[in-house]
């Protein structure tokens, strides 16, 4: 059984990274500012943009959270945040999404042997902690 943790790690969290690098650059933020404020370097924002990084987990695929995202970086290029802050809403995102089940479809895609029917470990692990401060 893989470990959901490490998974998220692997998978889920470069992809958050990827949507929202993609919404602070496309809200008008550098590049050089938006690797500050997530805590990346900069050829890692310009690895996101060009999706050489966080592309195995499409976010895009779910409205909410894609205005999860939108939020985030709205309060992002407000200045509203720090990057304690947002380092804290991207974790409880990737909460959310894993509560949703939304990455059981990439988990089956890494080990054809999960029964994704069966399988409820994220479901009940995360459900109870992915309320944001970006809502």
């Amino acid at each position: 059984m893989d470990n959901v943790f490490e998974l998220a790690y692997r998978y889920v969290v470069p992809s958050i990274r990827n949507a929202l690098a993609r919404e602070l650059v496309k809200k008008g933020m550098s590049r050089k500012n938006a690797a500050e404020l997530l805590n990346l370097s900069r050829s890692a924002v310009s690895r996101y943009l060009n999706d050489e990084r966080g592309v195995f987990v499409k976010t895009t695929k779910f409205k909410d959270f894609q205005n999860m995202v939108k939020k985030l970086a709205d309060k992002i290029v407000r200045m509203e945040m720090d990057e304690y802050t947002i380092q804290e809403e991207v974790s409880k995102m990737v909460v959310y999404f894993l509560s949703r089940k939304y990455f059981c479809t990439n988990h089956k895609k890494i080990n054809p042997n999960i029964n994704v029917s069966r399988c409820s470990i994220c479901k009940n692990v995360f459900q109870a902690g992915w309320k944001s401060a970006a809502d």
